[in-house]
């Protein structure tokens, strides 16, 4: 199979806008083996759309477009659709009801209900109720699938929506594909891996690598599911402890679904992150089932009153500490009465630290009803990636902790640990 990714829109051409989508898309395609021919960025100029629709229809397994589904006068992508491939333009009864029954459109509904009409055929890709375009549409036995410009929702359906399906044929040609996750872990780990598999192995195998931050996803393909399997057995033998998932999840996902199983609640506690933690963990649907409250204790004061770190503490040791960690960590779990909790207080940068904590210095504690432990990590680059790394991170420690009884060893930015038992 081997397709188009195709761009719509003037801003695009012109570069008023970035086209982050492209980068998203490609890796994307990439790591699954999923092969793209091209890559167009065309304008809004109805004549140049059809050209283009027609000749891919005639040349490609599948197209993935996206833009100009929109309800502005500049969005004609589904008019040029219906024109390239002789078909009729006509109300999608469920996504008319989706856009009449949000309050966005309050003031708009006559300009906005342009956004339902679909060309005959066309199968919405979102869920029902939901107001985002994007739609498959069949042509000549090929695969068109014309998703929405906006990033996140053009993410959300080439993830779930479009790439499963793609993949669903190639497997039925009899390929099979296994999604792992890892963490704490980078591409050329991998890479080292699989050179010291017999060769007979790896023959049989198409390998991707696809860097999600901080995570990374490896992707393997496979004619012989056997050979799948006895690939995964190797991979938990060698490298089980930084492996997250077996069916692509991200390490928020794979702790609620810990928790969940574990009937356990976690609290937070965070100053240098800001609340990311509790945001990543409550990203998931049903996190309320696991998540019980979180602290954003940003002052040495609010650490004080929120948490009842002591004052002592942090006069002694700062709140960049070992043991202010600890005193997150254990007041979080006292004041929510929760089964774990997490804490983080650092320096994110890009200003802050000293010699003995520079920037990118952060300490996690972690609280469970018999253990307080805390660590030290040394990350590296931007005050974000720095913010979202310690939350991942947090995140891991907690699994390891449940799953490998404080398996803690090999952290690549660790610099050292403490543990109370209480």
């Amino acid at each position: 199979m081997e397709g188009v990714l195709l761009f719509i829109g003037n801003e695009l051409i012109s570069g008023k806008v970035i086209n982050t989508n492209v980068i998203l898309a490609c890796r994307e395609f990439n790591a699954y083996g999923l092969k793209i021919r091209e890559v167009l960025t065309l304008p809004d100029k109805l004549e140049v759309l059809i050209f283009h629709l027609r000749r891919l229809a005639e040349e490609v397994d599948f197209v993935v477009a996206s833009g100009g589904l929109g309800p502005t006068d500049d969005d004609i992508t589904n008019l040029a659709v219906a024109q390239a491939f002789n078909v009729k333009l006509v109300k999608n009864k469920e996504f008319l009801s989706a856009i009449r029954e949000c309050k966005e459109y309050e003031h708009s509904q006559e300009i906005a209900e342009k956004m339902a009409l679909l060309p005959e055929g066309a199968k919405p890709l979102a869920d029902k109720d939901s107001i985002t375009a994007g739609y498959y549409l069949s042509v000549k036995a090929k695969d068109f699938f014309f998703l929405p410009g906006v990033p996140s929702q053009y993410e959300e359906l080439l993830q779930k929506k479009v790439i499963p399906f793609l993949l669903q044929k190639v497997a039925r040609k009899k390929s099979f594909v296994k999604i792992f996750m890892f963490f704490d872990l980078n591409e050329t780990d991998l890479n080292l891996f699989f050179e010291n598999l017999p060769s007979e192995i790896t023959s049989q195998l198409k390998i991707g690598y696809y860097p999600v931050f901080p995570e990374v996803k490896l992707i393997l393909q496979s004619y012989e599911k056997e050979v799948l399997k006895e690939v995964e057995n190797l991979i938990k033998e060698k490298l089980g402890v930084n492996l997250i998932s077996t069916k692509g999840e991200r390490l928020p996902e794979v702790i609620g679904e810990i928790l969940r199983e574990k009937r356990a609640k976690l609290s937070t506690a965070e100053s240098c992150t800001g609340g990311k933690l509790a945001s990543l963990i409550t990203s998931i649907p049903g996190s309320s089932d696991y998540f019980e409250r979180g602290f954003v204790t940003y002052s040495p004061e609010s650490k004080v009153e929120l948490l009842g770190v002591k004052k002592e503490i942090i006069e002694e040791y700062g709140v960049v500490s070992f043991e202010t960690a600890l005193e997150m960590a254990k007041g979080a779990r006292e004041r929510s009465k929760a089964d774990f909790s997490l804490s983080l207080t650092g320096f994110a940068g890009p200003t802050g630290g000293d010699t003995e904590n520079p920037v990118g210095t952060v300490y996690i504690g972690l609280a469970s009803k018999n253990h307080l432990l805390s660590f030290k990590f040394i990350f590296q680059g931007s005050r974000t990636e720095i913010q979202t790394m310690a939350s991942y991170t947090a995140l891991d420690i907690l699994r390891r902790y449940i799953l490998y009884d404080k398996n803690f060893s090999g952290y690549r930015f660790a610099v050292g640990t403490k543990e109370k038992t209480l």
